[in-house]
C-alpha cells in the first residue's frame, strides 16, 4: 500500500509505488496534508519508492505545479534510478534539479 508520510512542516515521504495505480490516492491524501504546510518549500522524499511509472512522474509534476500556485519550492530528494530516467527521458531536468 502505497503512503505519503508528513515527517515534519513541508517534508513528506512516498513508500512504496509511485505508480498510475497509486496516484489517485496519493493525490487526494496530498490534497488534505500539503494545504496546512506553512514551510517555504515541499519536499518529498522518494528514496523508498520500489515501483514508479510514467503515472507517478506525472502526480510529481502535479505537486511542482500546486507548490508553484502556493508560492512555494519543491524539492524532491532520494531519486530512485528509475524515477532519474524518467526524468530525463521527458526533458523534466530543470523542473527537478534546479538549484
Amino acid at each position: 500500500m502505497v503512503e505519503l508520510h508528513n515527517i515534519s512542516d513541508g517534508e513528506f515521504h512516498v513508500s512504496n509505488d509511485l505508480t498510475t495505480e497509486t496516484v489517485p490516492s496519493l493525490w487526494e491524501e496530498s490534497k488534505k496534508q500539503f494545504p496546512p504546510t506553512q514551510a517555504n518549500t515541499i519536499i518529498i522524499d522518494v528514496s523508498k519508492v520500489i515501483n514508479v511509472d510514467s503515472g507517478g512522474l506525472a502526480l510529481l509534476v502535479a505537486w511542482v505545479r500546486w507548490a508553484t500556485s502556493h508560492n512555494k519550492k519543491f524539492q524532491i530528494q532520494g531519486i530512485p534510478k528509475k524515477l532519474d530516467a524518467l526524468i530525463h527521458n521527458n526533458s523534466l531536468e530543470k523542473l527537478f534539479y534546479s538549484a
